[in-house]
């Protein structure tokens, strides 16, 4: 019963296809690898409102190091053609083309331009695909790398070639690991560099740092990336936060771990600092501190500018220095 049932199932999707124009030819595989993104994990899969898509279907999935190309193409100088561009966008990877010759293609200039733009995408892509339905194309996959995804989105926004529309996209940043996230504060300006999940993310650290940092300057260096962990914006609201208590200071997030280190106007500070941020911080994550205070690096400096003295006197014809030895400087600024 159970073979008979799965027969019986087979046969009315076969005529389904028929019934949409598929046929029994090269364009039911096409249907098929629109419906089934072959790349698992990292292809969104196609929703309800679309599961039975009746147009010419096109498809270049990029897996590995191998370019496979699916679905229908008009003729063998089509094939030609788009081989060409395949090789042209794609030097160092092999093909596999299982293209079909099928009829009922769009204007061959028009689908021949849309091809060429969606293979152009996924020359961006680590790993992916370009897929069209007639002249619409849908573009999936994961970055090569931060400019990689701003040229994505860029060309994905317009203008686009002659007739064609984007049915869809999910384009994610590339992987960062570790998830890196660095805050340094200077003299005159708020320095961030690292990763960042995403543009919203990066809008929001932006205004948080020019509520809690009164420095003219802000220099933003963050390149996207996926792989952040979980709570990482509130990891980085409560490191800003500690930072901005210190005269000038560095945080750093490398995935789970979160390190502080700088100058407090004084050691009250410096102590609750270090508690704040163990406090505020979400529970996953661990951090170390390394924060001086301001009488300890004015010691350090009067140290640093009067043992080299002490020892040029007591190096003086190898004989104890004769005469007082100079004065100290004060140790606090308001002695």
């Amino acid at each position: 019963m159970l073979l008979l049932g799965i027969v019986a199932v087979m046969a009315l999707i076969a005529a389904f296809g028929v019934h949409l124009g598929f046929g029994s030819g090269p364009d039911l595989p096409a249907a098929h690898a629109w419906l089934v993104p072959p790349v698992t994990g990292s292809i969104k899969v196609a929703d309800k409102t679309e599961a039975h898509p009746a147009g010419y279907v096109w498809s270049a999935t990029r897996i590995g190091s191998s370019i496979r190309l699916r679905g229908a193409v008009p003729s063998e100088e089509d094939r030609r053609t788009l081989l060409g561009m395949v090789k042209a966008n794609f030097p160092d990877l092999g093909v596999e083309d299982r293209l079909k010759i099928a009829a009922g293609a769009p204007p061959k200039e028009q689908w021949l331009g849309a091809v060429s733009f969606g293979l152009k995408q996924l020359s961006h892509l680590k790993r992916g695909s370009a897929r069209l339905l007639d002249v619409s194309l849908k573009v999936d996959g994961e970055a090569r790398s931060a400019a990689d995804y701003a040229e994505v989105k860029k060309a994905l926004a317009g203008p686009l070639p002659t007739g064609l529309s984007i049915l869809g996209e999910s384009i994610r940043p590339p992987i960062a690991d570790p998830f890196v996230f660095v805050a340094d504060l200077g003299t005159n300006a708020l320095s961030l560099s690292g990763s960042v999940p995403s543009e919203d993310a990066r809008k929001q650290v932006r205004d948080l740092s020019r509520q809690l940092f009164e420095r003219p300057g802000l220099d933003d260096r963050l390149q996207l990336a996926s792989g952040a962990p979980k709570k990482w914006d509130e990891a980085v609201a409560a490191a800003l936060h500690a930072l901005s208590r210190l005269e000038s200071g560095k945080i750093s997030l490398s995935g789970l771990a979160v390190t502080i280190e700088g100058v407090a106007p004084d050691k009250g500070t410096a102590v609750a600092v270090s508690y704040q941020l163990r406090r505020d911080l979400p529970e996953l994550f661990s951090t170390s501190e390394s924060i001086k205070w301001k009488e300890a690096s004015v010691s350090h400096d009067v140290a640093s500018q009067v043992i080299p003295r002490i020892k040029k006197i007591a190096r003086t014809d190898g004989q104890s220095p004769n005469g007082d030895l100079p004065k100290l400087p004060p140790l606090l600024d308001n002695e």
